[in-house]
């Protein structure tokens, strides 16, 4: 029975440990992984305050109408507008300054 025994539990030992070897070199593997992961956060949520900034900046009136004026645009006059009459068939449609 003895002899048995030996070899049995030496192999046991032999997995154990191979098992434990695995387990900490899988665990050293994710802890990269997460590193990493997080390296990757900070940057991204870095990216995201400098991109909220320039849309602020962006955004701005005076930015804007600079841009426009860049692309030939101009801001428009009461000339500009043109009144549709609106058709007496509409009955239903609510004319400006009426209320429902």
């Amino acid at each position: 029975m003895m002899r048995f025994a030996v070899p049995v539990l030496a192999a046991l030992l032999v997995t154990s440990a191979l098992a434990l070897v695995t387990s900490q070199y899988r665990t050293r593997e994710l802890f990269a992984r997460i590193e990493l992961a997080r390296q990757e956060t900070r940057n991204l949520t870095a990216d995201q305050t400098q991109l909220r900034v320039q849309l602020g900046q962006a955004s701005q009136p005076a930015v804007v109408a600079a841009a426009a004026e860049r692309l030939g645009m101009r801001p428009i006059t009461p000339a500009d507008i043109a009144l549709l009459p609106v058709p007496p068939s509409a009955g239903g449609a609510v004319r400006s300054g009426e209320a429902r």
